[in-house]
């Protein structure tokens, strides 16, 4: 495999906005590809929702997904093993990635109708701000090439913020376990594998505005913020 060139992903940065925050989709719909490991929670999610938002924010339903921030991911290697710059980001993996990211996010938030997805800020009444945190593959890429063992985690932060106010009303962090946390290092088209992977931080969102907006009982792991 060639040698990954790194990128500044100046992009993302600037049209994320408040991208410094993070997010992700639905695991209820259906899709036509192959079955693919489940992300699975390692740390739990923790989730957070403004105790008291404006009076306004339960009408809100038009709902802006801002480009991903990629750009400050960590890739934590088992410890001792040293950097691999074949995780760095390029150019066609960072596209490919925001496509999947928004894809399972609108497939999440659009459910049932509970939202509309929008296509600029400016329509938005509620902006969804996403980077991703950290990869932490389970394996040296040696010892996968060895072993056949892919498995890894993957850490998001997502938040949803007030269009208008800046306020941020829902905050989504997790850790999540793939069985083949290396698709995201060889990322090539639809890959069912990274659908799965940020689908459940997708329906995080989803439960956290509902709830913010009175139209969901209460989480356990609900929290002022």
């Amino acid at each position: 495999m060639l040698l990954k060139s790194s990128i500044a992903l100046s992009c993302s940065l600037l049209l994320g906005g408040c991208a410094q925050l993070d997010a992700w989709t639905d695991t209820t719909s259906k899709r036509n590809t192959p079955a693919a490991p489940a992300a699975e929670d390692t740390q739990g999610t923790a989730l957070f929702v403004a105790p008291a938002p404006s009076a306004d924010v339960a009408a809100f339903r038009n709902i802006f997904i801002a480009p991903a921030n990629l750009a400050n991911m960590q890739v934590i290697q088992p410890e001792g093993a040293p950097a691999d710059p074949e995780w760095w980001v390029t150019e066609e993996e960072d596209r490919i990635l925001q496509r999947t990211i928004a894809y399972e996010f609108s497939l999440a938030l659009a459910s049932q109708a509970d939202f509309t997805i929008v296509t600029s800020p400016q329509q938005a009444q509620l902006l969804v701000n996403t980077a991703v945190v950290a990869v932490h593959p389970d394996r040296t890429r040696a010892a996968v090439a060895k072993t056949g063992e892919t498995g890894g985690s993957i850490t998001v932060s997502v938040a949803v913020v007030n269009a208008t106010s800046g306020a941020v009303l829902v905050r989504s962090v997790a850790t999540r376990s793939s069985e083949n946390i290396w698709a995201f290092n060889e990322v090539q088209g639809d890959d069912p594998v990274l659908n799965k992977v940020f689908a459940a931080w997708g329906e995080d969102l989803r439960r956290g505005i509902l709830q913010l907006q009175g139209r969901a009982a209460a989480l356990p792991v609900a929290a002022p913020l």
